[in-house]
């Protein structure tokens, strides 16, 4: 009998320390738009377009069409550069702020010199962000 209960024991606790060493560490990412129904809302992406500058025109805009921003949220856009080592750097003084419409867009515009793009294939990244949504696009200087 005493065998029979030192196995019994012994057979629980291996069920314990299996069932303690299983607990997943896996981490759940919160799912940041949630509607109202507590179902999680699916929603597209931000598509920023503009027409690449050429060394003949002054300045270039850039269009934003945010997913998930709201009319009247600030969004700042800000202009990276390439550095000598090819890391993105913020260019001092570029950055600036804008307003999203009711149509959850917004436009800006740089000039050549803001964004030193001095000759044919230099680029810059310009990104988009704010406390709802964000967007980021590629200008290159290309030729005529």
């Amino acid at each position: 009998m005493k065998k029979y209960k030192f196995n019994l024991i012994l057979f629980f606790s291996s069920l314990v320390i299996l069932g303690i060493s299983c607990t997943s560490e896996q981490p759940y990412y919160e799912i940041p738009l949630i509607q109202e129904n507590g179902k999680a809302l699916i929603t597209g992406i931000s598509k920023a377009t503009c027409e690449n500058p050429t060394p003949e025109d002054d300045d270039f805009t850039i269009y934003v069409q945010f997913a998930t921003a709201k009319s009247g949220d600030v969004m700042v856009s800000e202009i990276l550069k390439p550095d000598e080592n090819g890391a993105l750097t913020p260019l001092s003084g570029s950055k600036k702020t804008l307003t999203v419409d009711g149509d959850l867009k917004v436009s800006v515009t740089y000039t050549l010199q803001e964004a030193k793009l001095e000759k044919v294939g230099d680029f810059v990244v310009v990104t988009f962000a704010g406390d709802t949504d964000s967007g980021i696009i590629t200008v290159t200087l290309q030729e005529e």
